[in-house]
């Protein structure tokens, strides 16, 4: 049986960590990486749901123990409303800190094709543009590290076969089964279904994967690669036509994600907005050309220098921003801004 792994040849060359969680996704791409001879850890975060957890996080140091690797091990416990959503947000900011810590290079989920068809038909439902109806990529780039999904275009089907024939063990989630969660429900009814379903002249799998890669490089095309600067722990790049893209990227990267409504309110509002959670502030501005993104602990109240307020005047930076760029340093942070106001002019 082959699995092609997507990235490889990065992989290869990179220190990797691996999303860990004791199911069949992850047990097998682990095992996958190892035949493939990629340097990588792994990571599991017991979020307390099931209680098989604490067997899963027992079978993770059994696996690192056996094969020489670092375990790292968190734990969440999280109660109330959306918790699907929240636990994931808590599960990236575990993967960042360990990478941050450790000096990881690329982070590996298991992610296969039935999850990024779940996705597409979940967002074609809601009402989705093309960046968010592909969803996850094989290759995201991070602040500070690539996330890559080597199973992207592997079914699930083949992953369980592989698991099999080789008699790996693994849990089954059973929170995958329950009608709570929608996505249980469209991978049940609607994406399964049309993925593993016969359909005479046709091999869904394969039109599938060269639908989903044909689509990624128009998107591609679509939404190139842009270099964001960091000022003062402010994401600054030049005015784009999918500006609303590079915000919601870029403050998804610093542990927000704007709903459909706030994205419909910041371009209303010329792409200048504040969101505010219990721990932190989200800044998004847009002036003389160049777009901000940047957050705080809180608000800052400190009075603002008249030469540095004129100064932010000259530039154009919105009022909101300003307090952001307040530093000993800030007439070079600012003839930074500026050489990016002339480049962007250019």
């Amino acid at each position: 049986m082959q699995i092609v792994l997507e990235y490889l040849e990065i992989l290869l060359k990179g220190r990797c960590l691996l999303g860990f969680s004791g199911g069949g996704d992850s047990v097998a791409l682990f095992f996958l990486l190892k035949k493939e001879g990629v340097n990588f850890d792994i990571a599991i975060l017991d979020h307390g749901l099931r209680a098989q957890s604490q067997e899963e996080i027992a079978y993770a140091k059994h696996l690192a123990e056996k094969y020489s690797k670092r375990v790292h091990i968190g734990q969440v416990h999280l109660s109330g409303s959306n918790l699907e959503a929240r636990y994931r947000k808590e599960r990236y900011s575990f993967f960042e800190r360990i990478i941050q810590e450790f000096n990881y290079t690329h982070l590996i989920l298991a992610h296969h094709l039935n999850d990024k068809l779940e996705w597409f038909f979940m967002q074609l439902a809601k009402g989705s543009s093309l960046q968010t109806l592909l969803g996850f990529s094989a290759l995201e780039k991070r602040v500070g590290y690539d996330l890559i999904r080597p199973l992207i275009y592997t079914q699930k089907r083949t992953l369980r076969e592989y698991l099999h024939t080789n008699k790996y063990r693994y849990f089954e989630d059973e929170t995958n089964f329950s009608p709570r969660f929608k996505r249980n429900i469209f991978r049940q009814c609607v994406s399964n279904p049309f993925l593993e379903g016969v359909f005479p002249g046709f091999n869904v799998a394969r039109g599938l994967v060269r639908s989903f890669k044909a689509l990624e490089k128009e998107k591609q095309e679509l939404y190139p690669a842009i270099n964001p600067v960091k000022v003062c722990g402010v994401w600054v790049f030049a005015t784009h036509l999918q500006n609303l893209y590079y915000i919601t990227s870029l403050l998804k990267n610093l542990g927000y994600v704007l709903s459909a409504k706030q994205r419909l309110e910041l371009e209303k509002n010329r792409f200048n907005g504040v969101f505010v959670t219990a721990k932190q502030t989200y800044f998004v501005g847009l002036g003389g050309g160049l777009v901000y993104v940047g957050m705080a602990i809180k608000n800052d109240s400190r009075v603002l220098p008249k030469p540095y307020k004129q100064a932010c005047r000259l530039l154009k930076i919105p009022p909101h921003l300003r307090p952001l760029f307040l530093n000993p340093h800030w007439e070079q942070n600012f003839k930074i801004l500026k050489t990016l106001v002339c480049a962007q002019s250019n």
